[in-house]
């Protein structure tokens, strides 16, 4: 605490991006890393995070939905407060910090104070956002010029926009050129009275507009048209905040350059039955496809407090020819237990995994890995164990944990000791998640455990399990969740090839894609 108390404190302010979590850059990853407390603004994912220490603390800027948000004072002396008191503190801020944001007053207000500070840049929604659209808002051709605006920025100054429109902020729109490209933030809630003023100011009603709401994001939705229609089309599909707008000719450039809309899952909403944590890895591999991704978990892990035979297991874990280990969570929980030993592990005792992920969790915890089964299928480790005749390993697992392995490894001679390190618990289902079930508007369901299986499709009637999945599709890792399914009358269910996330995902994308018109094809200039 002491040395705390003498070490500086430093504040980071750094950009989140636009709103989609791995447009993070690396600098603002490794800051996060560094933290001790994060003040972030609500509407930053909670997925950037992750590049916290488990332990960091969070602070956000917004108390509750229904509540006022902070002060920007009172966010100002807590940053303050916070790094006089030795921490590293992350402020997590939309977009770039310095750009159309209060980044500046927060960097002006540490440096008064003498307080350390680094501004980290991060993806400006000017930019992310129209290129998630398939819209260069520079062109060599066709805008050479950029201007950049946000719509509310300050109201001490109004104009009247004309009967039943609302005032637009103090912006001097006779002082845009009317020429190359206009990026307007904020200011979707007064387009009808932009869009007149800046053809009041020199543009042809004809100007392309495009309008993105929640750009970067899978529930992006872009409106087109030109200033004379934009507004009421904008009104029509209800487009409000958060959202971009460009004007100029690059905004054609949409009809061939649209890439995310075309991406085969774009439009598709599914379900992963597992803790964020675990299902970080399949949550990426749907979203870098265009898909909508709800993480609901079905189970949470109890730890089994270990019997003193399992103590004494460890006390001699020389004895054995190997630990399996077939899951990360298996390999954190062991790790716990053997830090309690306090030695280091023996040369004779081979490791070994099933999945790259729990390989990966075996080498953060130290441990060796002596060999690795892709799959998490039973035939796939035995194969990597080679000759088991006469061995004896170790295997902590789940309490319910899967028999097959436990079988083939037996009928090939191998004795195991079958250590309960966990049990699985039901987690309920949160009304939103049901509600989105019931009404159909998720396209797939994905499990990755027959313990997932029971809570969830347990907590169904069988009337309510038939109007789901008569819309809905079943995903399985594998045979043994296959079985589960089935087991509650499910019949068409669609397995992943090998047992692993990777094979899942690949599943969900053959079954789920969108087939869209006019994939490929030349290239067309939008202005020809």
């Amino acid at each position: 605490m002491d040395e705390q108390r003498r070490r500086p404190g430093k504040v980071y302010l750094i950009g989140a991006g636009p709103g989609r979590p791995d447009l993070l850059t690396l600098r603002g990853a490794e800051c996060l890393s560094q933290a001790d407390v994060v003040v972030r603004d609500a509407s930053v994912s909670e997925r950037v995070l992750e590049h916290c220490r488990p332990e960091t603390p969070v602070l956000l800027t917004r108390r509750g939905i229904r509540r006022r948000p902070m002060g920007q004072a009172e966010i100002n002396r807590r940053l303050v407060r916070l790094a006089r008191s030795g921490k590293i503190v992350a402020r997590l801020k939309v977009g770039d910090p310095f750009f159309f944001s209060r980044g500046a007053e927060e960097a002006e207000f540490l440096a008064r104070r003498h307080v350390p500070f680094e501004v980290v840049p991060g993806v400006s929604s000017v930019t992310a956002v129209p290129a998630y659209a398939g819209v260069p808002i520079t062109h060599r051709e066709y805008a050479s010029v950029l201007t950049v605006v946000s719509g509310p920025a300050g109201r001490e100054n109004t104009y009247w926009a004309g009967p039943g429109q609302k005032n637009v902020a103090s912006v001097r729109w006779e002082a845009l050129p009317p020429q190359g490209t206009l990026v307007i933030l904020m200011g979707v809630g007064e387009l009808r009275g932009i869009a007149q003023r800046l053809m009041l100011n020199g543009w042809l009603a004809s100007t392309p507009v495009l309008v993105a709401r929640w750009g970067t994001l899978p529930a992006q939705k872009i409106v087109e048209g030109v200033l004379g229609d934009i507004a009421p089309k904008a009104e029509r599909e209800g487009m409000s905040a958060p959202a971009v707008i460009v004007v100029g000719k690059v905004a054609a450039f949409r009809r061939r350059l649209g890439w995310f809309e075309r991406l085969p899952l774009f439009g598709r909403t599914v379900l992963v039955t597992r803790a964020a944590s675990r299902s970080d890895a399949l949550t990426a591999l749907l979203e870098n496809e265009g898909a909508r991704v709800l993480v609901s978990p079905a189970v949470r892990f109890e730890p089994v407090k270990p019997a003193p035979r399992w103590r004494r297991c460890l006390r001699n874990i020389s004895r054995y020819d190997g630990v399996l280990f077939t899951s990360a969570t298996t390999v954190r929980i062991f790790s716990e237990h053997w830090r309690e030993m306090s030695r280091d592990w023996p040369v004779g005792v081979a490791v070994y995994a099933v999945g790259g992920k729990t390989a990966e969790q075996l080498v953060r915890n130290g441990f060796p890995v002596h060999g690795i089964g892709k799959d998490a299928a039973a035939g796939d480790l035995v194969d990597v164990l080679g000759e088991t005749e006469g061995r004896r390993y170790l295997f902590p697992r789940a309490a319910e944990g899967r028999d097959e392995l436990v079988e083939k490894l037996r009928a090939a001679g191998a004795s195991l000791d079958l250590w309960p390190l966990y049990r699985t618990r039901p987690v309920k289902m949160e009304a939103g998640m049901r509600s989105s079930l019931l009404a159909g508007t998720v396209d797939g369901v994905l499990f990755a455990s027959p313990s997932a299986v029971g809570s969830v499709l347990g907590s169904f009637s069988p009337r309510q399990r038939r109007k789901i999945f008569s819309r809905t599709r079943l995903f399985s890792i594998g045979p043994t969740t296959t079985r589960a399914l089935k087991d509650f009358g499910m019949r068409r269910v669609h397995q992943a090839t090998r047992s692993t996330m990777e094979s899942l995902a690949v599943t969900v994308q053959e079954k789920l894609k969108i087939r869209r018109r006019n994939e490929g094809g030349a290239y067309e200039n939008p202005f020809r």
